[in-house]
């Protein structure tokens, strides 16, 4: 990856942290906005834009003034909409930095302890929230009852404002409108229970959930650790509306193997073969899956850095195709890929483009992508193979045995170089 591509890289991810703040600032229930926690949401985003800055400056001395309007990101002018987003979200905190040094209308959190244990410091407990997804319901309608519907010592209006402010997504949207009186609480609260305590769609979403898993193409210990841990949660969840899973191991089990990967599904036939006589129970699929996570986290990640030969070159984001202008790699151009050897060949060379990797910017002796031709493993890309015939009309493995007699290995790349690419 060139030092221009890793820049913009680092820009787009350090853009979605700034929008994933926006979106988590959003979200936050309003007793959580103190004055600690609103400060350190301060220190993060201001760490976040100086990182944005340093990669915007990075950029902009290192793309020439004639290449910019190649890239969308100076196109689209992004660095100005997300300095925006970033005054925006600035903006935000401060003004609930000054409302968090005010006393709340309601206070910021539930009390736990009573007068009488007034010396017993037990830390405060915040109200769950709920965006208002189905299978979240029961958890947070018994958390909501036991810490404000049944609260004698709360009024309606009160309980009302606890019970808008723990509302995020949907289930906010559904009482946005509704005013904090004392006469609007057991409306608004039977209005939510009418609409997510339905069992019937509880179970739809719980079933879509555990049913919708992605099948694993290769051995990863986080697809592992997340295919146990969210079909463990569907079954919990499944049990707590009262659904009775018990009998139910060998259909799980037949489901989950299916999402393993071929040599995952392997390891488990061999791990249950000596139990012929009986089927095997979810919980020792359970105690296989987390055997199988830990041991692969532990080998994670490998340090092998065998030389790889050309498959697919990554997308590079923000920057068009040099031959269509459409957005993917020079490799996945239909029309590149159907010209003739020569017309490859003539493409490459007139657009500066690497004969590695196929990416402008730089040449073939300086690309950094360890990966070679999977037809002769030499260093151009595998489409431009039979373009090598321009070097010479004889067959080409006995023009490359020719030069390994005269030259190292560093001196075949930079012969390469030279037959294939124009003169600097």
């Amino acid at each position: 990856m060139s030092g221009v591509e890793q820049l913009l890289a680092l820009l787009e991810d350090t853009a979605l942290l700034l929008q994933k703040a926006q979106t988590n600032l959003k979200k936050c229930p309003k007793q959580r906005l103190t004055k600690g926690y609103v400060e350190a949401r301060l220190q993060s985003i201001e760490e976040y834009w100086n990182t944005f800055k340093e990669a915007h400056n990075s950029l902009v001395r290192t793309v020439p003034k004639e290449k910019k309007s190649e890239i969308s990101y100076f196109v689209n002018e992004d660095f100005f909409v997300f300095e925006d987003l970033y005054l925006c979200i600035k903006a935000d905190l401060k003004d609930l930095l000054i409302n968090a040094n005010k006393s709340p209308a309601y206070g910021t959190s539930l009390e736990v302890a009573n007068n009488a244990n007034e010396q017993l410091k037990l830390p405060k407990i915040l109200l769950p929230t709920f965006s208002g997804s189905y299978e979240d319901w029961p958890s947070y309608r018994d958390m909501f009852q036991s810490l404000v519907h049944n609260n004698s010592a709360l009024g309606d209006v009160q309980k009302l404002y606890y019970l808008k402010s723990s509302l995020t997504g949907e289930a906010e949207n559904i009482l946005k409108h509704v005013q904090i009186t004392q006469a609007n609480y057991e409306q608004s609260w039977n209005l939510l229970n009418k609409r997510f305590g339905n069992k019937k769609m509880m179970v739809n979403s719980i079933l879509k959930r555990l049913f919708n898993q992605k099948k694993m193409s290769s051995q990863n210990y986080k697809l592992i650790k997340n295919l146990l841990d969210t079909t463990t949660e569907c079954l919990n969840s499944l049990k707590n509306i009262n659904i009775i899973t018990d009998s139910w191991d060998p259909l799980i089990i037949f489901l989950v193997v299916q999402k393993l990967d071929p040599e995952s599904h392997k390891d488990w036939e061999e791990y249950v073969q000596n139990d012929t006589d009986k089927l095997p129970s979810w919980e020792q699929l359970q105690q296989f899956l987390q055997l199988k996570f830990r041991t692969l986290e532990l080998l994670s990640p490998s340090t092998s850095k065998e030389r790889s030969f050309h498959i697919a070159t990554p997308a590079v984001q923000f920057k068009p195709c040099p031959k269509c202008q459409l957005e993917h790699a020079l490799c996945h151009c239909k029309e590149f890929i159907s010209l003739t050897p020569q017309q490859k060949n003539e493409f490459v060379r007139s657009n500066n483009i690497c004969f590695n990797c196929l990416c402008s910017g730089h040449m073939v002796s300086k690309c950094r992508l360890r990966v070679s031709c999977k037809v002769c493993q030499r260093r151009h890309h595998s489409l431009l193979h039979q373009s090598m015939a321009v070097v010479k009309p004889s067959n080409i493995e006995s023009h490359f045995n020719q030069v390994e007699d005269e030259i190292d290995e560093e001196q075949q790349e930079q012969h390469l170089e030279e037959q294939m690419a124009p003169a600097e």
